[in-house]
């Protein structure tokens, strides 16, 4: 490859959404790997480098994998950051910021349905059936407490409301 095309190269890996239930490890149970709405089958590590990157080191921003397209679109050069509900985070190679202030997955099959939302701290998990689950993922990233049924902190109460009021606005 010619120097000058790499010197124009930006280069993006993101692994696989989890690890089957089959080869699940601590702190990993079957349940909540590859195919679930628990962080290890949702969570997944995204690298960035090449031309225009200068941020090193990580981050915890709320980046879907939908950001792709606005994301490659801007740095191909199309004059926007935003298309549907995918949001560049062009931005965050170079500086710190944030794109979202919430993070939001769904799963359907033919037995269920559910969806996820994340505000980076909290995150809520409500099923079909109207089951909820609400964690702390700073607290607890591997997602072994369920704080529903438990007395909530006022933190937790505030989020929860505002991570239902969220999903009710994107599922609607």
């Amino acid at each position: 490859m010619p120097q000058d095309v790499r010197d124009n190269t930006v280069i993006i890996f993101i692994g696989d959404n989890g690890t089957p239930g089959q080869v699940s490890q601590r702190p990993f149970f079957n349940k909540t790997v590859k195919g679930s709405l628990y962080q290890g089958g949702i969570n997944t590590p995204l690298f960035v480098s090449g031309y225009g990157v200068s941020k090193s080191g990580s981050d915890d921003n709320l980046i879907c994998s939908s950001d792709l397209f606005a994301t490659i679109s801007e740095i191909a050069g199309i004059a926007t950051n935003e298309i549907n509900d995918s949001k560049s985070f062009k931005p965050l190679l170079t500086e710190s910021g944030s794109i979202r202030n919430y993070q939001y997955s769904e799963k359907a099959s033919t037995n269920s349905e559910g969806w996820a939302i994340s505000n980076g701290t909290y995150k809520l998990i409500e099923d079909g059936q109207g089951g909820q689950e609400l964690y702390n993922l700073v607290d607890d990233p591997y997602e072994n407490t369920d704080l529903i049924g438990t007395t909530l902190s006022a933190a937790a109460e505030t989020a929860k409301t505002d991570l239902e009021n969220e999903l009710k606005s994107i599922r609607n």
